[in-house]
């Protein structure tokens, strides 16, 4: 057992040391070569003010602005591309996109290397995206002092992307160089460091991902953040590309996930080190597809993953069954043998098969409730905490305790093998289960069960269960599930957040659960020893979950997210202040700055979470306006045509619809929007939004229908970013420890409009 703790703790520690990105190459690196320290440089010029610059503003001008004047100073001739497009989910804007062809050495296909330009408006996108940007440029600088690539590259900084993916589609809906493209390399992402992670292809991912482990110097991947990616209501620019039938990579930083969307997403927090693996990975990815076969690109998909960031192992997905089946085939013909051979009994196999699921159950539930206990006791009230490192410690060791006395217990119940068929019987039915409907999650079991299948073979067929070495049978199939295991436990937190914490010690502890039958020897341990083996491992849980309790759950580097709002009902005549806590709990300095009231569910019938709301001073803004141009009946339906219009020239204007309107056929400025999805509709509570990010002063038009004799009321709103000078207060106000999110602080005016179908 010492050895394989011993072992456990090694494979733990290369792993945390491997999941470091690398250096940053000098200013003086080969100009062939990408340079962390050059994509300083870059990203310098682009957001050194630290100004926010959302879709459409002057700050964003500014930023289109710099991206072309280096490309140009590089040699290339950029172009701009502007149009006005609708994402999926209502929103609209006109946006300026940056396009540079790279000429290959023949006609035909192409690639795309992709990165979005503009920011949210609460942070000025230091790594979301001006990251993405300063590797596209530094690999354009790259590129001249490479050969000639065999395919075109054609290289997109869009603007839109935080808005609704719109600069994407509208490359894709309308640049001519877009039908010419077969694969994409996109960079984005959701933190300032940590390494590039390889989180989400297309649909043929054999063979970007083969091109990924021949040309990657530090690939970090796995087929199962794709798989996850794929469930998750998250979308990046490689979204559209995706649907545009391109194939690729994206890459992206999760790193310090407590900075994304805030001001935090700053020069002062961007890691060098994380520039430079993004753009190793990027230029390899690019050079590599550029210079592949586009014409013919294989179909099928892969299951992947990478070994400490070195190497990329991979098989075609439709070999997961059969792999997963001869594992199966292996354990269980052995475990068959030494029942029927009478090396075990049948009893301790069938305990051995409970104590999978003792160990599995306990440290779902004992995880759950410890989870209770830490969000009562006030450390949990956001998904991201300031000092996470104590509470992580708490569902580690607690899976650890869970395996150590579970398998303690049911020594006196089992032998080694008892426990160690049983334990296998369940690796290898459920390997056998997910290899059939998820092959991309099935390596984690798969391959420690076929380690497991044939490392016991020296081992299971003979007589004498005191075989000199047949705990290797339990530690070689361990360190394999420790090798895949480890990596996704140590992502899945800055990934998921709290939200994360009880799926931990689940996976922790079936991860471990080879470990179990090394536990027969710690009863033969002398009395102390047998006590405090299992005893350590308790109070370490205890005192970890003490110090996450007793630690800031923020900071001033880890801020809660706290917007304001101004908001002026232009209908009722009264205006009220807003302040929307991540956590739902008003800290003192705000409750001090006026009286607020609490309001469960926010002052917007389409509002979610908690929103504390105060009178505010009259400020003279002119309502948004929904002017109806014309309207016919036809078949049951009653088609509009109106002019939505900031009369007060606020860049957002939006209308928004209620639930079960049976609003349809939705064109804005002509254009058809899509219809809202399911999914997206519970983010609104049911309503259906319709919104423009760069309102012209003359408006934009929408046209759609409506059922027959159903009256509908609809809600019409503008906003702009940051409050109205008598908000000057509540700004001072709002504590060190809490920072504007994603659309920031806002002026909203607000009316409604009464259509009679």
């Amino acid at each position: 057992m010492l050895i394989a703790a011993a072992m456990l703790a090694a494979i733990f520690v290369l792993t945390r040391a491997t999941n470091l990105p690398p250096p940053p190459k000098p200013l003086s690196a080969a100009s062939n070569t990408f340079s962390g320290d050059r994509a300083v440089e870059i990203l310098n010029r682009l957001i050194g003010e630290g100004v926010p610059h959302p879709v459409g503003s002057p700050e964003d001008a500014d930023v289109r602005g710099q991206i072309v004047a280096y490309l140009t100073s590089l040699g290339y001739a950029p172009q701009i591309q502007t149009a006005f497009d609708c994402g999926n989910y209502g929103d609209c804007a006109t946006v300026n996109n940056v396009v540079v062809r790279i000429r290959g050495a023949e006609s035909g296909p192409g690639v795309l290397l992709a990165a979005h330009y503009d920011s949210v408006a609460a942070g000025p996108g230091a790594f979301d995206d001006g990251a993405g940007v300063a590797v596209v440029l530094e690999i354009a600088r790259a590129l001249k002092s490479l050969p000639p690539p065999r395919h075109s590259i054609v290289l997109l900084l869009d603007e839109g992307e935080e808005a609704g993916l719109l600069g994407a589609r509208a490359f894709v809906d309308q640049n001519p160089l877009a039908s010419g493209i077969r694969a994409a390399v996109n960079v984005d992402n959701r933190g300032t460091s940590g390494p590039s992670l390889m989180f989400e292809t297309g649909a043929a991912n054999e063979w970007a991902v083969q091109l990924l482990a021949r040309s990657g110097r530090r690939p970090a991947t796995s087929s199962i953040f794709y798989a996850a990616y794929r469930q998750l209501p998250n979308d990046t620019d490689f979204t559209v590309f995706k649907a545009a039938g391109y194939e690729g990579l994206n890459f992206a930083v999760i790193g310090s996930p407590v900075h994304y969307h805030t001001p935090l997403d700053n020069l002062e927090n961007a890691s060098a080190a994380s520039l430079q693996h993004l753009g190793d990975d990027a230029l390899s990815s690019v050079v590599a597809m550029a210079n592949s076969n586009l014409y013919n690109i294989p179909s099928g998909e892969a299951v992947y993953f990478d070994l400490f960031e070195r190497w990329v192992v991979r098989w075609p997905a439709r070999s997961t069954l059969p792999l997963a089946a001869l594992a199966a085939f292996l354990l269980l013909f052995q475990v068959a043998w030494m029942i029927g051979n009478r090396r075990v009994t049948l009893q301790e196999c069938l305990w051995g098969v409970l104590e999978w699921i003792v160990i599995a159950a306990v440290a779902a539930l004992l995880a759950l409730i410890l989870a209770q206990i830490l969000r009562r006791a006030g450390a949990l009230p956001v998904n991201w905490v300031a000092h996470p490192m104590a509470m992580l410690a708490a569902f580690w060791w607690l899976a650890i305790s869970v395996v150590l006395t579970h398998g303690m217990l049911f020594a006196r119940r089992s032998s080694f093998w008892g426990s160690w068929t049983g334990i296998w019987t369940w690796w290898a039915v459920l390997g056998v289960l997910i290899a059939w409907q998820t092959p991309a999650f099935s390596y984690v079991l798969v391959l420690p069960a076929l380690i497991a299948g044939l490392s016991a073979l020296p081992f299971s067929f003979r007589q004498d269960e005191a075989t000199p070495g047949f705990w290797l049978a339990a530690v070689a199939p361990l360190a394999v599930a420790a090798v895949v295991f480890f990596p996704l436990l140590i992502e899945l937190y800055v990934a998921m957040g709290i939200r994360s914490l009880v799926v931990i010690a689940l996976i922790l502890a079936v991860a471990l659960t080879p470990a179990s039958p090394l536990c027969r020897d710690l009863r033969k341990a002398g009395g102390l020893v047998r006590l405090v083996i299992p005893l350590a491992p308790i109070v370490v849980t205890i005192l970890a979950a003490f110090t996450a309790v007793v630690l800031p759950v923020y900071s001033a580097k880890a801020p809660e997210h706290c917007n304001m709002e101004y908001w002026l009902d232009a209908d009722a005549g009264k205006s009220e202040w807003l302040v929307r806590p991540e956590s739902g709990r008003l800290e003192d300095s705000l409750r001090s700055a006026t009286r607020f009231r609490r309001l469960d569910i926010g002052p917007f019938p389409w509002s979610l979470g908690v929103t504390y709301a105060a009178d505010a001073p009259h400020v003279d803004l002119p309502a948004p306006t929904f002017t109806i141009l014309d309207s016919s009946v036809a078949t049951g339906r009653h088609s509009f045509r109106a002019l939505l219009r900031s009369e007060r020239g606020a860049p957002d204007a939006m209308v928004l619809f209620p639930p079960d309107s049976g609003v349809d056929s939705v064109r804005i400025n002509g254009l058809p929007v899509e219809p809202e999805t399911a999914a997206i509709g519970r983010y609104l509570n049911g309503w259906t939004i319709y919104e423009s990010y760069t309102t012209p002063a003359k408006g934009i038009e929408i046209a759609f229908t409506l059922p027959v004799g159903k009256p509908v009321e609809v809600y019409v709103l503008d906003t702009n970013s940051g409050l109205p000078p008598d908000g000057l207060f509540l700004l001072k106000a709002r504590p060190l420890n809490a920072t504007p999110f994603s659309n920031g602080d806002m002026t909203i005016v607000s009316r409604r409009v009464q259509l009679m179908p």
